[in-house]
């Protein structure tokens, strides 16, 4: 699945255990928001479209279900409704609370509904999904002035619903907003959610849950990929949340490099427990290296990562996942080679031995050696790599006939099968006889220079 993603990505999850009893059962779980894209050209305001699923818990589905999601700040007082007890049916709020433009300071951002579900949920009784676009409201019941969020003015706004028991589940894409906060920092949002199944053209709200707690963006992520071999990550994770919290940090790699979690993208690696809130980051510095073969094969390295961080226990708080690319330039590996040693067997002998973690269009290894001034072949190995290419260890190994009195040097040279050639690092060896544990080389030195 493909999308452009131009912010993080989003998941957020709720279990909601604060309930009002009326003339009906209202609980709201299970929520997920991917943010699909933000848009900053509206000066102090962020323009956002996302989807999102969740599940409402009834127990005899609605005929009128509204959502209202405010900035903290923006958050009305006194509140529309009162959470406190076991209220009364009571009025769902005006313009006052939730203004007349989508955009306007102080009021809701978000004002959305559906009226009629009732019609359906009555009859659907599988769990396959079903359009229900035609059930978003066009007016707020109880006040007419207040613009909702709708197809009119959200071009591709459609939803999806399915029913397991009392579970009606949602599946909304391309709800557009716009928040009156610049776009990439974290924002704090609280929202309520009221239903009913009266069947008054104006309802007043029977059952509802108030200011539901979310922070968006938040925890941030910061970090990129480095293109080193083998290959290592930068992050660092921040939160506005005073609260200390416990988290953990997953790494994915984005096996399509498209930026989203998909099924079956490998875990490579989940960091210990973290202690965070806004005045104790994580900022460990440095770079790390993914367990292998994630950093030091094929094709892993050729690939993005994707990073998760998740609250332990999860609650309401957010897990929040961020593409890291991989770096522009930053191709396949030729080959990977593991370990390469070049030791003396006995007096006559060296034998040289490397292994390959991948292999990459190879075609196979020259082993070089160095006595005095020159280097000169002493073997051709072809690859062990079925065409060339392999994601397995390849173990390789020669045995060079040496019994010169001096130090040798040694180093393979991969050739890949077009042409292009790789030199490894050099490993050097005791001469024939030699018993000090100390190398000196190269000796005689044509520029003073030694190891």
């Amino acid at each position: 699945m493909k999308r452009t993603l131009t912010s993080i990505f989003l998941l957020a999850i709720f279990t909601i255990s604060s309930k009002i009893y009326a003339q009906c059962d209202l609980q709201f779980n299970n929520l997920v928001i991917q943010l699909v894209s933000t848009n900053d050209t509206l000066g102090s305001k962020c323009r956002i479209t996302f989807n999102a699923s969740f599940d409402i818990n009834t127990n005899s589905g609605f005929k009128y279900l509204f959502f209202h999601s405010w900035l903290n700040e923006d958050y009305p007082n006194p509140a529309i409704f009162d959470c406190s007890g076991s209220s009364p049916a009571v009025n769902p709020g005006t313009a006052i609370q939730l203004g007349t433009t989508i955009d306007q300071v102080g009021k809701s951002f978000l004002d959305i509904g559906f009226i009629g579900l009732k019609d359906i949920t009555d009859t659907l009784s599988t769990t396959n999904l079903v359009d229900v676009t035609s059930k978003f409201a066009t007016s707020f019941p109880h006040d007419g002035s207040v613009e909702l969020i709708k197809p009119a003015n959200a071009p591709g706004l459609t939803a999806l619903m399915s029913k397991t028991g009392s579970v009606l589940h949602f599946e909304v894409t391309n709800i557009k907003v716009i928040i009156n906060a610049t776009c990439g920092g974290p924002v704090g949002v609280f929202t309520d959610i009221w239903g009913s199944n009266s069947n008054a053209g104006d309802p007043k709200a029977q059952c509802y849950i108030c200011k539901i707690p979310q922070f968006f963006n938040n925890p941030i992520i910061s970090g990129f990929k480095i293109c080193n071999n083998p290959r290592t990550y930068a992050i660092s994770v921040t939160t506005i949340d005073p609260v200390l919290d416990d988290l953990r940090y997953k790494v994915f790699i984005d096996m399509d490099n498209d930026g989203l979690l998909d099924v079956g993208e490998p875990l490579a690696f989940t960091s210990g427990l973290i202690n965070i809130s806004s005045t104790q980051s994580y900022t460990p510095g440095g770079s790390f290296t993914l367990p292998f073969p994630y950093s030091h094969t094929n094709p892993y390295v050729a690939k993005g990562y994707i990073i998760q961080v998740d609250f332990e226990p999860p609650t309401t708080k957010n897990s929040v996942r961020k593409a890291f690319p991989n770096p522009p330039g930053c191709i396949l590996l030729p080959v990977s080679l593991k370990s390469f040693t070049a030791t003396r067997s006995n007096r006559a002998n060296v034998s040289v031995k490397w292994e390959t973690a991948s292999e990459n269009n190879s075609a196979g290894f020259t082993v070089e050696r160095k006595i005095k001034a020159e280097w000169e072949q002493v073997a051709y190995i072809p690859s062990l790599a079925f065409g060339g290419n392999s994601n397995t260890l390849l173990t390789y190994q020669i045995n060079d006939v040496n019994d010169s009195k001096g130090i040798s040097q040694y180093r393979i040279r991969q050739l890949d099968l077009d042409g292009v050639s790789k030199l490894s690092e050099i490993r050097s060896v005791r001469g024939e006889g030699q018993r000090s544990t100390t190398i000196i080389y190269p000796n005689p030195s044509s520029d003073g220079k030694v190891n």
